[in-house]
């Protein structure tokens, strides 16, 4: 593998993301949601490869990476397909499902049903130090403070980032999924 200044192996990422734009157009029209959310679901685990959290999000240098889904969870165990057995820089992934987002006590990578995403700026309060990399699918999302949304463009799963969400929840995300993402700023 080659690893770039950034620590990623962009040829691995160019390929996945390739792959799952591919699968993502014939999968996208199928009338099932689940070939939707097994793409999402792949997403979501990419999203932690590419993102950095700073040390302070982890109580141990070998703590899991904590996936919280708020609300109504639309990945079944696609989600689970898509993380188990895999390990982000020596970290295992973790997986906690809540009924709401008032119930989510700590996590990196928080995704939130549509119901939950409204009370995005009261899930952000509850975490002062080192927020999670929030994605939702509204609308909104991302122009409301949020960090990554979901939608789909002409049959295609896409993604959109607010790279100013990003910094002050104080991820940094590598340029390498930037580059497949449309950017949103807070002024847009």
């Amino acid at each position: 593998m080659k690893w770039d200044r950034d620590g990623f192996d962009s040829a691995a990422l160019v390929a996945a993301a390739v792959g799952f734009l591919a699968v993502s157009s014939a999968k996208a029209q199928e009338s099932s949601q689940a070939p939707e959310y097994r793409i999402k679901a792949a997403f979501l685990y990419n999203f932690t490869l590419y993102t950095e959290w700073p040390a302070t999000a982890f109580e141990k240098s070998d703590s899991p990476i904590v996936l919280a889904i708020a609300g109504e969870d639309p990945f079944g165990k696609e989600l689970d397909a898509a993380v188990r057995g895999k390990t982000v820089r020596g970290r295992t992934i973790e997986i906690r499902r809540y009924d709401t987002a008032a119930e989510v006590v700590s996590c990196h990578l928080l995704y939130l049903s549509v119901a939950e995403a409204k009370h995005l700026a009261q899930i952000l309060r509850k975490f002062p130090d080192t927020k999670p990399l929030t994605v939702a699918e509204t609308e909104d999302f991302c122009r409301a403070g949020g960090v990554i949304r979901f939608f789909v463009d002409q049959n295609k799963v896409r993604f959109e980032v607010n790279t100013d969400a990003a910094v002050r929840s104080r991820l940094k995300i590598s340029s390498k999924l930037l580059h497949l993402a449309r950017i949103v700023r807070d002024e847009d």
